[in-house]
């Protein structure tokens, strides 16, 4: 928030600058000529962010983890409440390369796994995906997104491995606790592989229940705060994904009210 030079000089490589305005209305406007143009990963997390996670779900029971490592893959868009849906996104931009290996990878962590793709990619998708269980999702032109196919529930692939290397010690023994198992009394250097194996004693839908249920945890600071009509749409993604704090909200609004230097006209 502090070093804002460089951000300018690295916007003023791609728009020409004409006259005076707000920071709000700079951004805003390197936002929209995005949405026009060059429809990257962070239009479709931040176009999720504002229509799965603000308006569809609840921020005080619904968290999202973001670029979260299931596997041998990361996923981009990770939403929990009392399921985990994982959300792949594949922009325009993007090839399909590595699609299936993803999902294959998702489906041992969650019960619903969904593609958020473009008109580019989405005959082929539908195509390759019609019956199965995924879901798919149309990223349209017009920005909103269109549910093409409904994901559905698929638990026979979830894996004991990949769920507990997916959390951290205080969770997995948070886990081992709610399934009412003693934690084991062991050197530090045997205590991950013994909480696996204790682990492995939990139904394997209780087990991924209960990752869930501590994965939740890692909520964000200032919920509220992300809601606020002054949090720009355009900024939700980055603001929840850095877990701003309150005074951090409080300048970032002072940033965006301020006269920038320049303006940017149309690309």
């Amino acid at each position: 928030m502090k070093d804002y030079e460089n951000t300018f000089s690295r916007i003023e490589k791609h728009v020409r600058f004409t006259k005076h305005v707000t920071n709000l209305e700079l951004f805003e406007g390197v936002y929209n000529q995005l949405l026009t143009s060059y429809r990257n990963e962070y239009i479709y997390k931040n176009v999720l962010i504002n229509k799965k996670l603000i308006q569809k779900y609840s921020l005080e029971n619904t968290i999202v983890l973001d670029e979260f490592k299931i596997g041998n893959s990361i996923a981009d868009f990770v939403l929990l409440n009392g399921n985990a849906r994982v959300f792949e996104i594949k922009t325009e931009l993007d090839s399909l390369n590595k699609l299936e290996k993803q999902i294959n990878d998702y489906y041992s962590f969650a019960t619903e796994v969904y593609i958020v793709t473009s008109s580019k990619h989405i005959q082929k998708i539908v195509e390759a995906y019609k019956d199965s269980t995924i879901g798919i999702i149309e990223l349209t032109k017009r920005n909103s997104l269109k549910e093409i196919k409904s994901a559905q529930n698929y638990s026979k692939e979830l894996d004991y491995s990949v769920i507990f290397k997916s959390l951290r010690k205080n969770e997995y023994i948070n886990v081992l606790k709610d399934n009412f198992i003693k934690i084991p009394s062991v050197p530090n250097t045997l205590f991950f592989k013994e909480c696996y194996r204790l682990s492995r004693k939990i139904d394997i839908i209780d087990f991924q229940r209960s990752a869930i249920k501590v994965l939740k945890e890692r909520n964000i600071k200032c919920p509220e705060l992300l809601k606020e009509k002054k949090v720009p749409a355009f900024l939700k993604h980055i603001c929840y994904s850095l877990n701003f704090s309150k005074l951090e909200y409080e300048e970032l609004n002072s940033f965006l009210n301020k006269t920038s230097v320049k303006c940017i006209s149309r690309i």
